[in-house]
C-alpha cells in the first residue's frame, strides 16, 4: 500500500470521525465553550477539516519499505477500511502523540480499535488538567473534557483523585477503573521496624513519633499508586507528617511512625521501593508489602540512603530565591530535578509586596546507591523528556514525535509562586537542558482561561 494513499485515507476519516460510538470516552468542548453530548464531535467546517486532514497527513508519512507485506493491489470493488493492514495501522498510531487522535482514528472501524490495543504503542504524551474538567492536549492544544471530571481534589499518573465526607475516589478517565481509598479518620500504625537503618540521631526530646496524636483525623497531601493493590501518601497528623498505606476497599489507612516529621518534602515509587525526601532533606527508601503470614500491609525496612541535598539553597542580592525539588523516574534511574526561581521584592498595583521574577534554573541529579551520592546529570537522551509538577512526575519517551524534543524539562504553573507565572500566556515552560535555555511551549494556542493549579494527566 503506498504512502501516497494515506493522506487520502486520513481525508476520508476526517469526515467519518463524526460517527464515535456511544461508548467511547471521548468528550469534546466546542471552541465556542459548548459542551457536546459525550461520544461525538462536533461537525467542523471545509477549512477546519482541511488543517485537521493535513496535521494527521504530516504525522504519518510512511516510507513505503517500512510497511512488510504490503504491495499495490488493483481490485474492482470497494475496500473496506477493515482491509486496511495492521502494520499500516499500528505505524499511523504511532505518529499520533495526542490522545484525542487517537480516539477519533481508532473510533473509525472497529479493526482499527482492535488493532490499537494489539500493537505495542508509545504511549500517548501527556495532557494537562484542569479543576474545571478541561484537559488539553499535548501538542496541538486541543481542549475536550470527560465525563464527570470537574472538581477533583488531586491527581496522580493517570488517576483523577476526587474527595467525598472524608472519603478519596481514583477514577481513571481513559480506563473507568475507580479505586476507593480508606476513610481518612479510620487509621492506626503500622508494623515496621524499631528504627531507620543509617538514620540520624535525633535528640530524644525531639523524637516527633512519641507525639503523634492518633485521636485526631488526617488529612490527604500527595499521592502515589504503586500498584492497583497498594498506595501510598503524604498525610498530615495534627501539626506532624508521615507516609501512610492502604490497600485500595481496605477498612484503614496504615501510618508509620518512623517516618513522622514536621514535613515531607517529596515522594516516589521506582524499581518496588517508595521514596521519600524528608525534613532533612535525606533520601530514605521504604520497603513495603504484603506480610506472608499475615496477609497484611506491612514494612519490611525502611533506609536512609542520601545524605542531604546535592546542591545550597541560593541567594541573591536584595532578593530571594525558591527551591522546589521533585523525584523523577526514568528508565529505572531515580532522578531529582530541582527548580529555583530567584526574584526581587516589588509592590503590585494593591500595594502589597510581591517578588518580579528574574529568571529559572533547572538542575538534575541520579541517585547513586553505590557512592550514597547524587550525581549531576546533563543530558537525559534525545529520546527522554520530563514532565514535572508538583503532584505527580514521569519521564516520557519521546522519540517516536518529532513535535517534542528530548532532553527537555516540561514543567507546570501548580499552583505555586504565582508572580512568576502571571506573565507567561502558557501554563507550563519548557527547559531545554542542551542550550540550559527556556523555550517557549509546543501548545498552538495559550488557553489563558484556564489557569493554575494545573496538573499532568498520563495515559498508558
Amino acid at each position: 500500500l503506498p504512502a501516497a494513499f494515506l493522506p487520502e485515507v486520513l481525508a476520508t476519516t476526517s469526515v467519518r470521525f463524526t460517527s464515535i460510538p456511544r461508548n467511547s470516552p471521548f468528550h469534546h468542548r466546542h471552541s465556542s465553550g459548548e459542551a457536546r453530548a459525550e461520544g461525538t464531535i462536533p461537525a467542523t467546517s471545509p477549512a477546519t477539516a482541511q488543517r485537521g486532514t493535513r496535521r494527521l497527513a504530516c504525522a504519518t508519512r510512511i516510507d513505503p519499505i517500512m510497511i512488510p507485506q504490503c504491495k499495490m493491489t488493483h481490485v474492482e470493488h470497494p475496500r473496506s477500511w477493515s482491509d486496511l493492514p495492521t502494520e499500516l495501522v499500528g505505524l499511523v498510531l504511532c505518529r499520533l502523540p495526542a490522545y484525542p487522535d487517537r480516539v477519533r482514528f481508532g473510533a473509525v472501524c472497529r479493526h482499527w480499535s482492535f488493532s490499537s490495543a494489539q500493537n505495542l504503542l508509545p504511549p500517548p504524551l501527556p495532557c494537562l488538567t484542569f479543576p474545571d474538567g478541561t484537559f488539553v492536549s499535548l501538542p496541538h492544544g486541543e481542549s475536550f473534557q470527560f465525563h464527570d471530571s470537574a472538581g477533583y481534589h488531586s491527581t496522580c499518573g493517570e488517576w483523577l483523585i476526587f474527595s467525598n465526607d472524608g472519603t478519596y475516589t481514583l477514577k481513571n478517565p481513559f480506563s473507568k477503573v475507580t479505586m476507593t481509598l480508606p476513610n481518612m479518620s479510620c487509621f492506626c500504625l503500622i508494623d515496621e521496624p524499631v528504627e531507620i537503618i543509617n538514620g540520624r540521631v535525633i535528640p530524644e526530646g525531639e523524637m516527633t513519633q512519641k507525639s503523634m496524636n492518633m485521636n485526631v483525623k488526617m488529612s490527604l497531601g500527595k499521592v502515589i499508586v504503586c500498584s492497583m493493590l497498594l498506595v501510598a501518601a503524604f498525610v498530615d497528623i495534627g501539626s506532624l507528617s508521615t507516609v501512610a498505606l492502604c490497600r485500595p476497599g481496605a477498612a484503614s489507612w496504615l501510618v508509620s511512625g518512623l517516618v513522622c516529621r514536621r514535613i515531607l518534602f517529596e515522594m516516589m515509587f521506582c524499581e518496588g521501593k517508595l521514596y521519600v525526601i524528608d525534613e532533612f532533606r535525606d533520601l530514605l527508601a521504604i520497603h513495603a508489602g504484603e506480610d506472608n503470614d499475615s496477609g497484611k500491609i506491612s514494612i519490611s525496612r525502611i533506609e536512609r540512603l542520601i545524605e542531604n541535598l546535592p546542591f545550597s539553597l541560593s541567594f541573591i542580592d536584595n532578593g530571594v530565591c525558591f527551591t522546589d525539588y521533585f523525584l523523577v523516574e526514568c528508565k529505572g534511574a531515580l532522578l531529582l530535578v530541582s527548580r529555583t526561581i530567584p526574584g526581587i521584592p516589588c509592590d503590585d498595583s494593591r500595594g502589597r509586596v510581591t517578588y518580579k521574577p528574574t529568571g529559572v534554573d533547572f538542575k538534575v541529579f541520579e541517585a547513586d546507591f553505590n557512592s550514597s551520592l547524587w550525581v549531576g546529570v546533563t543530558c537525559l537522551g534525545d529520546d527522554q523528556a520530563l514532565f514535572v509538577g508538583k503532584r505527580y512526575s514521569r519521564s516520557v519517551d519521546v522519540s517516536q514525535y518529532n513535535k517534542l524534543k528530548g532532553n527537555c524539562i516540561f514543567m507546570l504553573d501548580d499552583g505555586s509562586h504565582y508572580w512568576f507565572w502571571k506573565g507567561i500566556e502558557s501554563s507550563y515552560i519548557m527547559f531545554n537542558m542542551s542550550t540550559g535555555t527556556t523555550n517557549p511551549p509546543v501548545l498552538s494556542s495559550s488557553f489563558e482561561s484556564e489557569r493554575a493549579p494545573a496538573a499532568w494527566l498520563f495515559t498508558k
